[in-house]
């Protein structure tokens, strides 16, 4: 049964932390997979392609799912569709622990993306419900921090898990971390009184996304954090080929490397907190963009002129995904605070489910160039310029 509504819901340190747990899962359950992609083709007798698959399922699961919980849980409240989520999402994962098949194991990775995409979305719906301006921005950088742990953790788990049972423990190493995830819903309250629910139906549900399309400062601020997301996926993307095979790291130097730049996200997140008791959200926003332009910019000249060794490209790659924390966490701030609290979920939904899309779209395109810097770099000033732009016209339609 579901917790009951309290007359006043506090914002607990426990409740921010089980909605960043739900919030990273997912993440965890596509970064700890990586190091037993090889493990799947060999097992499976499949190719590499093929496997590759099974992580562009997950992603679009994501995508859907979100925009399927998202209304639901603005018509039902916030905690059934949680629950069922999780639920779902412990269930796809030890159905992939199990598969014997690749066909059956890209499904699998969909339905646990759709389940995965449930944490993300009502959690970000669940602070919108309980706080608004200054501290809701604080508690989405708070969330994004949480969700940043997962990259810097999974490979040292992962990479293990992978070597000692192969992909199969993998697998079943999400299925404990995901069952954790599903008991801890009990500790959320329900955060959306009945009497602000809304009645949602599939023409209903068109007719909000389309409105929200339609509402010029949400969508900007939507495409904003979409952007941004191009210059993590395209770290995401590159970095493995760019350190191990250009620079000639290790495994282990790289996962190293790979860490320290989500350890700057995470620091970048401590900075958001504290800024934000002293300057709205669309101010930090706004010079996070600058931020992100100006270490780009930097970084491109570095490339042309030719001088751009392993140091200095981890520096000012750190500066750029650092950026983006502050960027992230107060765009969607400023995205949610712009709607009605009952169409929180809906809004969440849209919004992580763009953000979810540019992996499955820049990862592929990223995977056909060489090794060298140039493509990562290249994608990165795209990215930031493209953030540029959108916060231009934010900064116009928010003063109208």
């Amino acid at each position: 049964m579901a917790p009951a509504i309290r007359r006043a819901p506090r914002v607990t340190p426990l409740l921010v932390a089980v909605l960043g747990l739900l919030s990273m899962s997912g993440s965890f359950a596509m970064d700890t997979y990586l190091p037993a992609l090889p493990d799947v083709a060999r097992d499976l007798s499949t190719s590499p392609a093929l496997v590759q698959v099974t992580l562009t399922s997950f992603f679009v699961g994501q995508a859907l799912g979100q925009l399927a919980i998202g209304p639901m849980s603005d018509r039902w409240g916030r905690w059934w569709p949680l629950l069922i989520g999780s639920a779902l999402f412990v269930a796809a994962s030890a159905g992939a622990a199990l598969a014997d098949d690749i066909w059956v194991l890209i499904a699998l990775r969909f339905v646990q993306g759709v389940g995965a995409a449930a944490g993300p979305v009502v959690g970000r719906a669940v602070v919108a419900d309980l706080t608004t301006g200054a501290r809701a921005a604080r508690l989405f950088g708070i969330l994004l921090m949480l969700f940043s742990i997962a990259p810097v953790v999974s490979p040292i788990i992962g990479g293990p898990l992978a070597e000692w049972g192969g992909w199969r423990a993998t697998m079943w190493g999400i299925t404990v971390v995901s069952f954790i995830a599903f008991v801890t819903v009990f500790i959320v309250p329900e955060s959306l009184p009945r009497e602000q629910r809304r009645v949602v139906h599939a023409r209903t549900i068109g007719r909000d996304f389309l409105d929200l399309v339609r509402h010029r400062a949400f969508f900007l601020a939507a495409l904003l954090l979409t952007a941004s997301f191009g210059v993590i996926t395209a770290w995401l993307a590159a970095s493995s080929f760019v350190l191990q095979n250009h620079f000639a790291l290790s495994p282990l130097q790289y996962s190293l490397a790979f860490a320290a730049i989500f350890v700057g996200f995470l620091l970048a997140g401590l900075l958001n907190t504290a800024l934000l008791r002293r300057f709205r959200p669309e101010q930090i926003l706004h010079a996070s963009v600058n931020a992100l332009i100006v270490s780009t910019l930097i970084l491109l000249g570095f490339l042309i002129v030719g001088y751009l060794p392993l140091w200095l490209l981890l520096v000012l790659v750190t500066v750029s995904c650092s950026a983006v924390a502050p960027l992230a966490a107060n765009a969607i701030a400023v995205g949610i605070s712009l709607v009605e609290p009952n169409r929180a979920g809906t809004a969440s939904a849209l919004m992580g489910a763009m953000e979810t899309l540019i992996p499955a779209v820049l990862i592929p395109i990223i995977g056909m160039f060489d090794a060298s810097p140039t493509p990562l770099v290249i994608a990165f000033v795209l990215s930031a310029a493209v953030c540029l732009a959108l916060d231009l016209m934010l900064r116009r339609a928010l003063q109208k």
